[in-house]
């Protein structure tokens, strides 16, 4: 049967299938031997490929099997974008390291979802259930790129947060809550179109970014660790010192108040913390001398009946929760244990 198209389905279909070509032309991009574990990337890329083959406006039945694999590829999307966001926030994230109470029931889901798409067709309530899933999954993204956002001291993590994870969370919440709510404009030819430009922009957008922002010359980049070298020595002194009277040990220190007292602009400090002191994270920072000042007070004999709790509070902490991991992954063990080494 022959397939016919408007002249306005004919244009969608361009900026469809250009879209895919730049995408395609990230993946191929991502491939490069000195890339650091594309997969998620090559994932993530492939699963907006299916979106958009799959919403192109032609009939179903044109497809034939390639749309039960075109189904599953797209309604992965939110799983992979919680894959792709976990690498992104933490370079040593490896799917081993996930509990095995998580993983299991993870795999188990995967295993009825391609049996559901491919076998299914998609067919049945399994596949509302999943679009359910995938709005959980999405809201977990955008609770992980944004609640430690603000610590973040990592320039290039804080765009990944802004503008690729969170803007696809949200895109493709949008997308899932048409599947319940308007599902009559989704169908629409308007909906279709301005989707498939929509798309086209954010993906040229993003596309070269990338590719451009990676083939910068490298003069850009050592003209600006030379110029934050050179930083004004004060300022860097007036930090250390600020720190040494124990500013660290105040409730609620943000990078903001840091820098006022130190008297220059926030993301300067931040790009110093990170970039000369080493620490990505804000309250790592803050962690490397609050934990060494909280095991002076355990080791302290006057203080051996001092609540922990009290100690915690005194350091700057505004629960026990927050120390107890703070400490545990800086010393190894509880601060129970730290200081029942020392009492006699």
């Amino acid at each position: 049967m022959d397939i016919t198209f408007t002249p306005l389905q004919v244009i969608e279909l361009f900026f469809r299938f250009a879209t895919v070509g730049q995408l395609s032309l990230l993946i191929v991009f991502y491939l490069k031997p000195q890339e650091k574990f594309p997969a998620p990337k090559i994932a993530l890329i492939s699963s907006i490929i299916g979106y958009i083959l799959l919403t192109a406006p032609i009939e179903d039945h044109h497809y034939g099997g390639l749309r039960h694999v075109l189904l599953l590829i797209t309604d992965l999307t939110p799983y992979v974008i919680l894959w792709f966001t976990l690498t992104q926030l933490d370079g040593n994230f490896k799917i081993t390291r996930i509990p095995k109470w998580i993983l299991m029931p993870s795999v188990a889901w995967l295993l009825i979802l391609i049996y559901l798409f491919l076998v299914l067709g998609g067919a049945g309530i399994l596949h509302d259930v999943n679009h359910g899933l995938g709005i959980v999954v999405l809201l977990t993204v955008m609770y992980l790129c944004l609640s430690e956002f603000i610590d973040d001291l990592d320039n290039r993590r804080r765009n990944v947060r802004l503008l690729l994870v969170t803007l696809c969370s949200f895109y493709m919440l949008t997308l899932v809550s048409f599947e319940f709510v308007y599902q009559g404009i989704r169908n629409t030819w308007q909906f279709s179109f301005f989707n498939a430009v929509i798309i086209f922009m954010l993906a040229a957008s993003i596309t070269a970014r990338i590719i451009f922002k990676q083939n910068k010359p490298v003069t850009n980049a050592q003209a600006g660790n030379e110029q934050l070298s050179t930083l004004n020595t004060t300022q860097i002194n007036a930090l250390n010192e600020l720190m040494t009277q124990g500013v660290y040990l105040q409730p609620e220190l943000t990078i903001g108040k840091l820098a006022t007292l130190v008297s220059m602009p926030a993301h300067q400090l931040r790009q110093l913390i990170n970039q000369q002191l080493g620490f990505s994270n804000f309250s790592h920072y803050l962690n490397s001398y609050r934990i060494p000042w909280v095991c002076e007070q355990l080791r302290d004999p006057t203080k051996q009946k001092l609540p922990i709790l009290t100690i915690a509070l005194e350091a700057g902490y505004g629960s026990i929760a927050p120390f107890n991991r703070a400490f545990k992954a800086q010393m190894a063990q509880t601060p129970k244990q730290y200081r029942s080494q020392f009492q006699k």
